[in-house]
């Protein structure tokens, strides 16, 4: 059904107990391959160094000047909020668990249509360049309140920007045989440089360039799969039963997923920053929903390409490594390399929004908000370059010593979505919401989804109820106990 490698000049890695789950990978480097990826990494320093003579002020650097339009302010969303985990991470829950993946994909897109429709025109027509700005105004100025905030905000795109140079190693050593660490440091060192230079610019029309990319790369991989695989008929007379529900990994985990990433895709700063950007609250409204449609159309897709590599290849040890199969056994070779391409264009893509999003939770709410409320302008614009040159030296530094740490992103999620949700939300709706609530909410929420993540002892609580559930209603419970009996009321709401 698919044509071997030379296996002459490979190894395998993700081994298992079967030669047919293996996944190929280069004992010599392949130059060739490695000149593909270094045009395509020169094709992004070159526009970050175009995007570095269009901003020269802090606004500028953060949120462009606020004058993206629809068709940059969608593309940058979504290529934020894509990354190497569709073509990677939902590829494999595809595969892995079939139709479940349908459900992660609508939990998300239902997160967006709420962002859209709760505040979307309201953060618009504010003067805010992160969320603790959204927080801040609504409780008023205070140092804890804007420190909590910073830290819970920046939980979840630390933990992206870690991820996302681990994973551009692993493809590049899978791919070309590059080691790991020299890939994870020549992908970080790339995306430091041209975020450094052209801030959220250089971001956005990079993530431009990288989604025309992923969606080349998405159109190329289902067709063949799909036709291989034998259609419909064949796939779901061989994939497991339970793939065709979406229930497959258990309803608890289900729940865990919705429960996590529904109100997570609310309060990432990732999309806040977007719609600072937009040039207007229709397109930043319409950015949303454009992104919302594309994230129910990219689950069909990975679910689809998922279940049709599930019955090509039902043995794969890692589900993750779906996609590195599919393109090393299925592609012609030069395909190949426009999918490797693909690939390496969404891990980037996300790495730079989680790398200039952390960034300006750092130089904008610590430096700005706390050290030097009297900085210049020139000030901050120096910091945030400064900030983005010693995040990208840690994140390439963890990535190193920490190369697996899918439960470090999950967690992340989880702590950001338990810590600002409510105080973010009924901050905006709720006039009896207090800043001493809200703070009680982000701490206890934090603390409690921590709790339930990583002490074992703590599960039988709640059992089979996720992590995320303890966050979200200890959170909740906090905020309204707190807000009802001080007396601080909210004046925007």
């Amino acid at each position: 059904m698919y044509t071997e490698l030379d296996k002459s000049n490979t190894v395998s890695i993700f081994p298992c107990c079967c030669g047919a789950c293996a996944i190929n990978v280069r004992m010599s480097i392949d130059w060739t391959l490695l000149a593909v990826v270094g045009l395509f990494f020169a094709g992004m320093l070159a526009l970050g160094a175009w995007a570095s003579r269009k901003q020269k002020t802090a606004a500028d650097f953060y949120v462009g000047g606020r004058r993206f339009g629809t068709l940059t302010t969608t593309a940058t969303q979504m290529a934020s909020a894509f990354g190497g985990g569709m073509l990677i991470a939902h590829v494999g829950l595809g595969y892995a668990y079939g139709l479940a993946e349908l459900v992660y994909m609508a939990a998300l897109a239902t997160g967006v249509v709420l962002l859209m429709v709760l505040v979307a025109r309201w953060l618009r027509s504010q003067d805010f360049y992160t969320t603790t700005d959204w927080m801040v105004h609504q409780y008023g100025e205070s140092t804890a309140l804007r420190t909590i905030t910073s830290g819970v905000a920046m939980m979840v795109t630390l933990s992206w920007w870690i991820s996302q140079p681990i994973a551009a190693g692993k493809v590049l050593h899978a791919y070309t045989g590059l080691p790991v660490e020299l890939g994870i440091v020549v992908a970080g060192l790339v995306v430091v440089v041209y975020t450094m230079t052209g801030g959220i610019i250089a971001v956005a029309y990079t993530d431009l360039a990288q989604l025309g990319l992923m969606v080349l790369g998405m159109v190329v991989l289902l067709p063949l799969a799909w036709y291989e695989a034998g259609g419909w008929s064949a796939i779901s007379a061989t994939v497991p039963p339970q793939n065709l529900t979406p229930w497959a990994p258990g309803k608890s985990v289900v729940w865990g997923w919705i429960l996590a990433v529904l109100p997570g895709q609310m309060v990432l700063q990732v999309y806040h920053q977007r719609i600072f950007a937009a040039q207007s609250e229709r397109v930043a409204r319409r950015g949303l929903v454009y992104l919302a449609l594309s994230c129910l159309l990219a689950g069909v897709w990975a679910t689809a390409l998922g279940l049709s590599l599930r019955t090509l290849n039902p043995g794969l040890a890692d589900p993750d490594a779906a996609v590195i199969w599919c393109v090393q056994e299925l592609l012609h070779p030069a395909v190949a390399m426009v999918v490797l391409g693909a690939i390496m264009a969404a891990i980037v893509s996300t790495a730079d929004s989680a790398l200039h999003s952390t960034s300006a939770s750092i130089t904008r709410d610590f430096y700005q908000g706390l050290v030097r409320p009297d900085a210049s302008d020139a000030q901050v614009l120096r910091v945030s370059k400064w900030t983005i040159g010693g995040l990208g030296l840690v994140g390439m530094a963890a990535g190193i010593m920490l190369p697996s740490i899918i439960e470090v992103l999950v967690l992340g999620y989880t702590l950001t979505a338990s810590g600002l949700v409510f105080p973010l939300f009924a901050g905006r709706f709720w006039r009896r919401a207090t800043r001493p609530g809200a703070i009680a909410s982000m701490v206890s929420g934090v603390v409690a989804a921590l709790v339930f993540s990583v002490v074992p002892a703590s599960k039988s609580w709640l059992a089979p109820a996720p992590a995320i559930a303890a966050g979200l209603t200890t959170s909740l419970v906090a905020l309204v106990a707190v807000s009802l009996v001080t007396s601080h009321r909210n004046p925007t709401a």
